[in-house]
């Protein structure tokens, strides 16, 4: 998907290097390819949209935002183990390594 064409269904540019949506092509200096692209307007055809949430609204989002997952792997290094478990330097991080490896 290409910001700028307005439609929702693929249309074939005329691109030069170094514009989104071209690679590498082209052995000359200023040489140019029609390439295929897709619009930015959203429509039904799309199978799947990948989004990335940038601001937390008022409202959740079922079954995105409405649950709280658990941590699946617990930190490696001993500092940032010291950390979460609010430990001294004299105390042993081997004993809180082990729980951490038991939370996956």
């Amino acid at each position: 998907m290409k910001q700028g064409v307005l439609t929702p269904g693929c249309v074939r540019l005329l691109l030069h290097r170094g514009t989104p949506c071209f690679r590498g092509y082209g052995r000359r200096n200023g040489e140019r390819r029609r390439k295929s692209v897709r619009g930015c307007i959203v429509s039904q055809d799309l199978s799947v949209l990948n989004l990335v949430i940038v601001k937390k609204g008022e409202n959740d989002l079922p079954g995105l935002t409405d649950t709280e997952k658990p941590r699946i792997r617990g930190p490696k290094r001993a500092s940032k183990i010291r950390k979460l478990f609010n430990l001294s330097k004299e105390d042993g991080v081997r004993k809180m390594q082990l729980i951490t490896g038991m939370l996956q």
